[in-house]
């Protein structure tokens, strides 16, 4: 039990922070949704090649926005499908913070995030169902008209259950990802 509160705490702090942001308040609000498809491959098993495909779908809130950077809190939920060493399905909600470099027409930014995830998979890396997924990340926005702009990007992921099983060799992927998003 001492090793799950490890866990259990600072997933409570997480989501009373997440429940905290003042969504309604002036200038902090929800002003971005999109899209976007992924595609990854194992890093890290030695059994052979685990891929995933899916969608993640976001919500996105600029904490910051000025003429050098623009830092977006979102929140990202996904589907996926893995195959080849092991079947199955995925599920994630995972906060993340993405850092945009200048307001040029094509905008670099790094990113990276953590929250739960849980999957099907029955695999001797993953002990159990229950994960996290953390990921830290590389891309291009290339803007398409006043409200739509196109994502290209590139992730490292990695999941695991953080000690909650036996089994936590966990998995490392290297992530492609291509979407769209709406501003409003």
């Amino acid at each position: 039990m001492h090793r799950r509160l490890h866990l259990i705490i600072p997933l409570l702090v997480l989501l009373l922070v997440s429940l905290a942001l003042p969504v309604n308040a002036e200038g902090l609000q929800f002003k971005e949704w999109g899209l976007t498809g992924f595609g990854n491959l194992s890093m890290d098993i030695d059994n052979g090649d685990l891929y995933e495909a899916g969608i993640i779908a976001h919500v996105a809130m600029p904490l910051v926005d000025n003429e050098s950077i623009r830092l977006d809190f979102r929140v990202e939920g996904l589907v996926g499908a893995f195959w080849d060493y092991g079947n199955g399905v995925e599920v994630g909600i995972i906060p993340a913070l993405r850092l945009y470099f200048g307001k040029a027409a094509v905008q670099p930014y790094i990113e990276g995030g953590i929250g739960p995830s849980y999957n099907s998979l029955d695999i001797q890396e993953l002990g159990i169902g229950f994960n996290f997924l953390s990921f830290g990340g590389v891309g291009l926005r290339i803007p398409l008209q006043n409200n739509l702009s196109l994502d290209f990007g590139y992730r490292l992921r990695h999941i695991s259950n953080a000690g909650l099983d036996d089994r936590n060799h966990g998995v490392t992927s290297n992530q492609v990802q291509v979407g769209v998003a709406w501003a409003f």
